[in-house]
C-alpha cells in the first residue's frame, strides 16, 4: 500500500506522539509498504507567528529537514516531506492518508480521493490544544478513526463515533531490565513544562518522600532546563536518549512516578515498566490498558500529592511487594509489541473501504 501520514510541523526534540507515528512508519516500510510522512507547519489558528515564519523560511532554504530530527532513526524506505501549508499538491497520491492531530483531520478530509482512503489516528483527546467543540467536531468527520487507548474509545462512544482500538507498544529491543530487580530502591519521573503533565505535583510528592528517605535517589528526565535548588540526590537528564533512559534512569529506579492529569497513553510509563519499574500513577486514563491496581501499580486521584507520597512510601517499606510489582510490570507490558500493533494497524488500513 501507499501510505501517507500527515503530522503537524517538524519537531527537533522527542515527542511521544511523533515517536509512535515514526515507529509505525518504519514498521510499515519494512513490511513492503510505500510510506511518506508529510510535516505541515501551518497551525490551526491560521496566525503565522514569527517562529512559524522562521521555520517556513528554514524549510524552503533547506536549513531544516530530516537532519533536524536527529533523535530518531528512520528506515531508508520512509520518505519525509516538510511543507508550509495544506496545499493539495503537497500530498502524494496513494491508498491511505492518515491525519494525526485534530486540525490535520480537518484538512485531510478535504484532500482529493487520489490521496487515498482517509483515516484519523487519535492519540489524545486534544482539548488542551484547541477549542473543545472543534476537537469534538474532528472526531465526527467522515474519516476512519483509530484510537490508541480504551479511554479514547469510550470518548468515541460518548460522541456516537465508531473507533478501532490499536493499542500502543513498547520497543522491547531498546527497553528491558539492565540491572537486577533487587537493585537499590529509587524513583524516576518525567519533567514536562505543560501543567497537565503534573510535574509540579510529582516534584512535591518526591520532596515529601526524600524528607523521609534522605538517601533515596531520584532520576528525572525531560526537555526543560534543570530545576534549580533540588537536593544532591536528585539527578536530571536533559533530552536523554533512549539508551540513557534505559541505562541511567529506568535502569536505576524501581518505581516510576506518573503524575499526569490526563494522558493519551503512558508511553514513558510502559518503557519504565519494561525496564523493571513498579508504577505509582494518577488515574489519568492513559494507564487504563496496562496499569493494574495492586498488581503492577498503585493508582491515586489526579493531583493528590499526599497519596502519591504515601503509596511510594509504602512500597519502599515493603520490599517484597515492590519486587513482586516490578516483576508483574515486566510481564504486563511484554505483549505490547510493534509487531502486534503494527500488524493490527495494517489490517485496519487494508480492510477499510473508501
Amino acid at each position: 500500500m501507499k501510505i501517507t501520514f500527515v503530522l503537524p510541523g517538524l519537531s527537533r526534540y522527542p515527542i511521544g506522539g511523533y515517536k509512535v507515528v515514526y515507529e509505525y512508519a518504519n514498521y510499515f516500510a519494512k513490511h513492503g509498504n510505500d510510506v511518506t510522512i508529510v510535516h505541515v507547519e501551518q497551525v490551526h489558528s491560521g496566525r503565522v507567528s514569527l517562529r512559524i515564519h522562521a521555520k517556513n523560511l528554514a524549510l524552503r532554504t533547506h536549513l531544516m529537514g530530516i537532519k533536524s530530527i536527529n533523535w530518531f532513526s528512520f528506515d531508508e524506505h520512509v520518505r519525509l516531506k516538510f511543507v508550509s501549508d495544506f496545499d493539495t499538491q503537497n500530498f502524494p497520491d496513494g491508498d491511505c492518508v492518515i491525519a494525526t492531530a485534530w486540525y490535520t483531520a480537518r484538512e485531510v478530509e478535504k484532500l482529493p480521493e487520489e490521496c487515498g482512503r482517509k483515516f484519523y489516528f487519535i492519540q489524545h483527546f486534544e482539548v488542551f490544544d484547541g477549542p473543545e467543540d472543534d476537537v469534538k467536531a474532528s472526531w465526527r468527520l467522515p474519516l476512519t478513526k483509530i484510537v490508541i487507548a480504551s479511554w479514547l474509545q469510550r470518548i468515541g462512544d460518548q460522541l456516537g463515533v465508531r473507533t478501532e482500538l490499536v493499542t500502543n507498544f513498547v520497543d522491547h529491543k531498546m527497553f528491558y531490565p539492565t540491572q537486577p530487580l533487587e537493585r537499590k530502591p529509587a524513583i524516576s519521573m518525567l519533567v514536562h513544562h505543560m501543567e497537565w503533565k503534573g510535574s509540579k505535583d510529582g516534584l512535591s510528592a518526591l520532596k515529601l518522600l526524600t524528607n523521609k528517605w534522605p538517601d533515596l535517589d531520584v532520576y528525572l528526565f525531560g526537555l526543560p532546563k534543570p530545576i534549580t535548588g533540588l537536593p544532591e540526590n536528585f539527578h536530571y537528564y536533559q533530552a536523554a536518549s533512549p539508551e540513557v533512559l534505559r541505562d541511567k534512569v529506568y535502569g536505576f529506579s524501581t518505581i516510576y512516578l506518573f503524575p499526569s492529569h490526563f494522558e493519551g497513553w503512558g508511553l514513558t510509563a510502559t518503557e519504565a515498566m519494561a525496564c523493571g519499574n513498579a508504577l505509582v500513577s494518577t488515574n489519568n486514563g492513559g494507564i487504563d490498558d496496562f496499569g493494574i491496581e495492586g498488581k503492577n501499580a498503585k493508582i491515586v486521584p489526579v493531583g493528590d500529592v499526599e497519596s502519591m507520597f504515601k503509596e511510594m512510601d509504602k512500597l519502599l517499606q515493603n520490599r517484597e511487594q515492590l519486587l513482586r510489582m516490578q516483576s508483574e510490570a515486566i510481564k504486563t507490558v511484554g505483549p505490547l509489541s510493534i509487531e502486534t500493533s503494527g500488524s493490527h494497524f495494517l489490517k485496519v488500513l487494508a480492510n477499510t473501504k473508501g
